[in-house]
């Protein structure tokens, strides 16, 4: 049976002898298994997934085509997985090896490069692709099924040839009741189980159903397993088993419960009803931080779900929500809703930095700017954004560039170990563990490991040390060993099997020093939740972290939506309890001056330690410094230094602040403090013997000659005192009003006018407590 697109197979094959084409085509199309076999007839070709599922059934599928086995002719290369040797013409990858290797030799063992499904406009992609433009030495071709081709058909100044595919007539069927019900989680497995007792009835066929995650994956299938069906568990990190399951026709009529896996690249045949629950699992910027959250899917992803289930015959498209729910166009970029460390780490070793790449969407510059200072910071990029020794080190590397940052800032050989085995959890995008839920066994747990500490439980786990205690899953857990044993390699360490002992103290002090800012302490709020100056977290109800907490490292989190944006919370799922003295040994946070005195001619200070608002310590010293400085300020407004010289200084700036008030000058005049304290800076006051130095007339101030401002304030007193009544004045020049206002005294009518100075020219009122009166 042919494809549709050997409909366009001369005119792509005439297209890429002489320049870089873009290639449009519906799903199922053939445009994913025939275009790099055609493209291989000119060269060799690398094939870019952004899927590793894609990318290693896609290798197999066209081994098959070409009848030769994997390895040979086709091969693929994902994390931790090659199949291909030096002979191999076709080599399917996923983004981040195809970077890798571009940082290795420039991908120079390729003449044509394909990047598939690229609408999906994952950062690799994107980065990969402006790489590739730059250097100008590979024939592109890109490919996708719901591309807006014709922007990247202008940034690369190429043809645009599209396939239209056999799509068969799919139902579309919306069995929400309100028609702009949007997609939502809410009793979503019952809704899933309904909608599948209804495919079953209208379709003989297979069917796909949509889920957002693992989770929900897994809820459903336990929902549906009195179906007379074989249920199939398709995500990211599935089993090879569950994959052929997907992958391969059944006898028996299969339910398929998938991510956005299915969406494209992958072949699932036999479906003739797709269920979409319109979510999916979107990242986002939070706290410049990438976070993933719960979403509903834009059009262009609900157009590819209703896609599958016509691909050979007529089908029907089951939604969850509304016909006229407002979901966006297009799911934005990654480079828009993402981190950009990663990608402006890879730029600096791959290229002259970032700025000096042509990407096809600018790069937002507040989450740029925040990569470059962050990378800068741990020292993994120059002022030029090119990667230094260090940035080329962490850059290959499995694991974010700040992770691998901690490894190589450890002290020790065996911290560098713990450190990494910890990581190696946190890299692994599924759960690797759940916490035992069982008495006996919580009881087992926190004997064996009774810090409460999650840093703790998951090296254990890594190291096999808390076997039939927690709940593992067997697949994640082989990935994390695996990045394990990759970064222990890197860093010329003992394999996991020899495993050095550590202190956990000091692993958690050594983290808590390089990365202070993962340091929290608990608020006292109503929220009862942790600050670090600049967001708030909780621990979620996978840490170990028990209520007397008063303060935690935190190495992981997870955004858990609330019913608005400002009640959006942030869980910590991975992080250790700290002792608060821990703290302030290690000097984190900052010093805030309290007050200072004099003793036996001594000057000390009273300082607290805070951070995130809440003190930590608070101790007396000797006053030098900083401090020294604000010490001398607290002390001559208190009259201890220099009596009467911050009482003389404050008349005379309200005095000139009256005299520009009455001049309509602009004017920025200190405070009295403000200018002492400039004023023992310009001293040079940097000890204590400094002090005898210096006398009360250096802090002269005088912006208006004396006798103009006397005779000015002669006229416009500040204070007026009359028997058993004192007041102060305050002018308001453009009013011509003065407002006289009771400080003291034991009088308790107003004054008369004939008691007080001539206020020519003004209409004269007085205040005591809330009550104003004119005086006449």
């Amino acid at each position: 049976m042919s494809l549709p697109i050997e409909s366009i197979q001369s005119d792509f094959l005439t297209t890429i002898s002489e320049q870089d084409v873009i290639v449009t085509a519906a799903t199922g199309s053939g445009k994913s298994t025939q275009l790099p076999i055609w493209a291989a007839s000119q060269g060799k070709v690398l094939v870019v997934e952004p899927r590793r599922i894609a990318c290693t059934s896609l290798a197999e599928y066209v081994a098959h085509l070409c009848k030769t086995e994997l390895g040979g002719k086709v091969g693929y290369a994902i994390r931790f997985e090659t199949v291909f040797d030096t002979h191999t013409d076709i080599v399917f990858v996923t983004p981040g090896v195809a970077l890798r290797w571009y940082f290795e030799d420039k991908l120079a063992a390729y003449s044509h490069i394909v990047l598939d499904e690229f609408h999906e406009r994952r950062w690799d992609m994107d980065l990969l692709l402006a790489l590739l433009k730059q250097h100008a030495q590979h024939r592109l071709i890109l490919t996708s099924a719901t591309l807006n081709a014709h922007s990247l058909s202008r940034y690369l100044n190429a043809p645009i040839l599209h396939s239209e595919g056999n799509m068969y007539p799919v139902e579309e069927d919306f069995i929400a009741k309100d028609q702009r019900a949007m997609p939502t989680k809410d009793r979503l497995t019952e809704r899933v189980v309904t909608a599948c007792q209804q495919a079953q009835e209208d379709t003989d066929g297979d069917i796909l159903v949509f889920l957002p995650g693992k989770g929900e994956i897994i809820a459903c299938a336990s929902a549906l397993k009195s179906f007379d069906a074989v249920v199939v568990q398709l995500y990211s990190g599935c089993s090879k088993q569950n994959q052929q399951l997907a992958l391969s026709k059944q006898m028996s009529q299969r339910i398929i419960l998938a991510t956005n896996v299915a969406e494209t690249s992958l072949t699932i045949p036999n479906v003739t009803c797709v269920i979409d629950s319109g979510l999916e699992r979107r990242t986002h910027l939070r706290n410049g931080k990438t976070v993933l959250g719960l979403d509903a899917i834009g059009r262009d992803s609900a157009k590819q779900r209703l896609g599958r289930a016509g691909r050979t015959q007529a089908g029907i498209c089951i939604r969850l929500y509304g016909q006229f729910a407002p979901l966006i166009e297009r799911t934005p970029p990654e480079i828009q809703r993402e981190s950009l460390t990663e990608l402006v780490l890879a730029a600096g070793c791959a290229a002259q930095g970032v700025d000096s790449l042509p990407f096809i969407d600018s790069l937002p510059d507040a989450s740029k700017q925040r990569a470059l200072t962050t990378l800068h910071n741990i020292g993994a990029i120059d002022s030029k954004q090119c990667a230094t020794e260090l940035g080329k080190l962490l850059y290959p590397l499995p694991v974010d560039a700040e992770l691998g940052f901690l490894i190589a800032n450890m002290p020790s050989g065996a911290l560098k170990q713990a450190i990494i085995d910890l990581i190696a959890v946190i890299s692994v995008p599924a759960r690797v563990y759940q916490l035992p839920t069982h008495l006996e066994q919580i009881e087992q747990l926190n004997l064996l490991l009774p810090n409460h500490c999650d840093i703790e439980l998951a090296i254990a786990i890594v190291r096999d040390q808390v076997d039939g205690i927690v709940h593992v899953e067997s697949e994640a857990l082989m990935e994390a060993k695996q990045f394990s044993e990759q970064l222990r390699e890197a860093f010329s360490l003992p394999s996991l099997e020899k495993a050095a002992s550590y202190d956990r103290n000091a692993l958690i002090t050594a983290i808590a020093k390089a990365r202070p800012e993962w340091v929290f302490v608990k608020r006292q709020n109503r929220r009862g939740g942790f600050g670090n100056g600049k967001i708030e977290v909780s621990p979620s109800n996978t840490s170990r972290i028990n209520e007397n907490t008063k303060a935690m490292l935190v190495l992981d989190t997870f955004a858990l939506a609330g019913k608005g944006s400002k009640q959006a919370m942030t869980m910590a799922t991975l992080a250790a309890p700290l002792p608060i003295k821990m703290l302030a040994s290690q000097e984190i946070g900052e010093l805030i001056f309290l007050e200072a005195y004099i003793d036996q001619g001594t000057i000390f200070t009273t300082t607290a330690r805070q951070y995130a608002g809440v003190e930590l310590s608070v101790f007396s010293s000797v006053a030098k410094g900083e401090m020294l400085i604000d010490a001398c300020t607290y002390l001559i407004k208190k009259g201890e230094l220099f009596e009467g010289l911050y009482y003389q200084l404050s008349k005379n700036i309200a005095s000139h602040q009256l005299y520009f008030d009455y001049l309509a000058r602009p004017n920025n005049l200190p405070t009295a403090c403000e200018f002492i304290r400039a004023k023992l800076v310009e001293l040079g006051v940097e000890s204590q013997e400094d002090i005898q130095l210096i006398e009360a007339e250096d802090f002269s101030f005088q912006e208006v000659d004396s006798w103009e401002l006397d005779r000015f304030i002669e006229k416009h007193p500040l204070n007026v005192t009359i028997p058993e009544l004192r007041m102060q004045v305050t002018y308001f020049f453009k009013a011509k009003r003065v407002l006289l206002e009771h400080l003291e005294g034991k009088r308790k009518d107003a004054p008369k006018k004939w008691e007080l100075p001539n206020f020519s020219g003004f209409k004269v009122q007085y205040k005591k407590a809330s009550k104003v009166v004119d005086i006449k």
